[in-house]
């Protein structure tokens, strides 16, 4: 399954034809894009641009906190959406941390979660995905995006974060070691939490958001303020 940039309007942001055909609306947005907020006019353009009747957005917590989306509800704070009703998008943003989509076609259903390392050490991926399971999805037809995120090649980080890792069970393979320093595949590591599970369809957009040409906003690049948002949503 491969991803595309798609420009529409003032967004421009990368998504898989496959899903968008199969009823599954979805993006993850470069950083020049706007930013929807509630009563705005960038959320009413947003909402007129991809057919949706309203849009949810949370106080991100880097936890594994996930709520389900029916009828109506709403979401003040957590890391994790499931949208079950329809022309509803849920959004999360992101500057380094890992967007993850997961898909259910045949329901449909589906969910996006915040995965920084804290929120990826407490499996919110895996998490997602077990929820939906109960909610009436196969793990076997289950089809996992993974949008821009900051890669192994530019993730430098402390022994602290490796000791977490390692006592919550991550293999080695999700660190790389280079002049000294070591690395976290942030990627390699929800990748490994949903094979196991035995989720196989999971693909990767491949893209730094510390090293993509400026594409992407990156807190490690010093963007302390700047985000870009990761949206999905059932066509009615």
């Amino acid at each position: 399954m491969k991803f595309e940039l798609v420009h529409k309007g003032d967004w421009s942001y990368y998504r898989t034809p496959e899903l968008e055909e199969a009823g599954i609306v979805h993006g993850f947005f470069t950083k020049a894009s706007p930013s929807p907020e509630p009563y705005g006019k960038d959320g009413k353009a947003f909402l007129d641009a991809f057919a949706l009747q309203r849009f949810i957005i949370m106080d991100q917590e880097h936890g594994d906190r996930i709520h389900v989306i029916r009828d109506g509800e709403k979401a003040e704070s957590g890391d994790g959406i499931i949208i079950i009703e329809r022309n509803v998008a849920g959004i999360i943003k992101t500057a380094d941390c890992l967007p993850v989509i997961i898909a259910a076609p045949g329901l449909p259903m589906a969910a996006i979660v915040h995965a920084g390392w804290r929120g990826t050490v407490r499996k919110i991926s895996l998490k997602a995905v077990r929820k939906m399971v109960e909610l009436g999805a196969e793990k076997e037809g289950l089809i996992v995006l993974m949008g821009p995120s900051i890669g192994p090649c530019c993730y430098e980080v402390k022994e602290d974060v490796y000791s977490v890792f390692n006592n919550e069970g991550f293999p080695e393979g999700v660190f790389r070691r280079a002049g000294g320093a070591t690395y976290l595949d942030i990627r390699e590591a929800n990748r490994e939490l949903l094979h196991r599970e035995g989720v196989k369809e999971i693909y990767d957009a491949g893209l730094c958001t510390y090293c993509s040409d400026g594409r992407f906003a990156s807190y490690r690049r010093g963007e302390r303020s700047s985000r870009q948002i990761n949206f999905v949503s059932l066509r009615g």
